[in-house]
């Protein structure tokens, strides 16, 4: 477990696991076509959370997909975030049309800006040109702003890695280890070539604190309760199924903080524990019930953040060997064991990395902001 599985500068490498992704050939193959392609590879498990409510949970790849939320409106869906490249939404365009409904994807919505929430907006557009891409205003220019720079840094990120991926396969020796090397690297290169030429996709719906959309049958709110994983962070919130999508802000992993708001980020995620819900969708990791995982990962963000405000004017490396996940209480109970839980490694290393790199993080943000 890193500190939010591979976000650009500090931790993109990490991305580069897993199982190969599609061939090159298939990125750029007609969209329409793609759709309707029986053979087209199932990159999430949809999972039915509620009525009308499901989640699309990534499966691991050589580089990732956040989840999607999809909400059932009586004529067409919602679909919170996008991923890190339009092909995954064109393969989950497919998949929804094979195991939930044939409605068009009507709204879009980017939780945050991040590349592996928002990198896939085109796609949507492209499979429905009255389809609506609707964000925070603070996203939006975060968008704007940032994207492009971002998506040049993560290429070159994923050329270092790809460089890395074909010297370990060189040196492998076990026949099982060098087919999965070999399809990490497809699934790299891959990205790369889909995204060379690749133009963020900006929203042309924003909006400041809330907006409600209405069907006839549900409502579904989105709300921006404050800065916390980024400063444009939304949830969406539907009162009937009782399920709230919340990207980043709330997942089953530790918190990727590098352009977070650690004094904020718990406040803003109390203010979403108000609303009435019993699901979470999160970024990433499974679909949560009820407001554990949400209280536990809010405290771990409390005590972090005061931990490193109090002996901040000490060097980053001791505060990096004092601070570790035994002397904080808030990893010595339910939330630190579902962190090993759904850690892929499950290692106590791998969680002693995840805050290591968490306290560098809060430490530059403090002086930041």
């Amino acid at each position: 477990m890193t500190s939010r599985r591979g976000f650009l500068r500090s931790t993109l490498g990490a991305c580069w696991t897993g199982a190969a992704l599609l061939e090159q050939s298939f990125f750029r193959a007609n969209q329409a076509r793609a759709q309707a392609t029986p053979g087209m590879p199932s990159l999430f498990t949809i999972q039915k959370v509620a009525e009308h409510a499901y989640a699309a949970i990534a499966k691991p790849a050589a580089v990732l997909n956040c989840n999607a939320a999809i909400f059932e409106n009586s004529e067409d869906l919602l679909v919170v975030d996008t991923h890190s490249k339009p092909s995954a939404v064109v393969a989950l365009i497919a998949q929804l049309q094979r195991e939930v409904t044939k409605k068009p994807v009507r709204y879009i919505v980017n939780s945050h800006f991040h590349w592996d929430h928002s990198q896939g907006s085109a796609a949507y557009r492209g499979a429905n040109p009255h389809a609506q891409i609707i964000a925070s205003e603070a996203t939006r220019r975060l968008l704007s702003e940032n994207g492009a720079a971002r998506l040049k840094q993560s290429l070159e990120q994923a050329r270092a890695a790809l460089e890395m991926t074909e010297q370990q396969r060189g040196k492998a020796t076990d026949p099982a280890e060098i087919r999965r090397l070999a399809d990490q690297a497809a699934g790299i290169r891959s990205y790369i070539a889909e995204m060379k030429d690749y133009t963020p996709e900006l929203p042309d719906l924003t909006f400041d604190r809330e907006l409600i959309i209405h069907d006839k049958n549900q409502e579904i709110h989105l709300a921006f309760r404050g800065r916390a994983h980024t400063s444009g962070d939304i949830v969406v919130f539907c009162p009937q199924s009782k399920v709230v999508a919340t990207g980043d802000m709330i997942h089953s992993s530790l918190p990727y903080m590098l352009d977070g708001y650690p004094k904020e980020w718990a406040a803003t995620m109390h203010s979403v524990s108000d609303l009435p819900f019993d699901y979470v969708i999160g970024g990433h990791g499974g679909v949560q019930r009820g407001k554990q995982t949400l209280r536990g990962m809010a405290a771990y963000i409390e005590e972090l953040t005061a931990a490193v405000a109090r002996e901040r004017t000490k060097p980053l490396a001791d505060l990096q060997s004092s601070i570790t996940p035994a002397t904080l209480k808030s990893l010595n109970g339910e939330y630190g064991k579902s962190l090993l839980q759904n850690s892929p490694a499950r290692s106590t290393d791998a969680l002693a990395s995840g805050v290591r790199t968490n306290v560098a993080h809060v430490y530059e943000r403090l002086g930041a902001v």
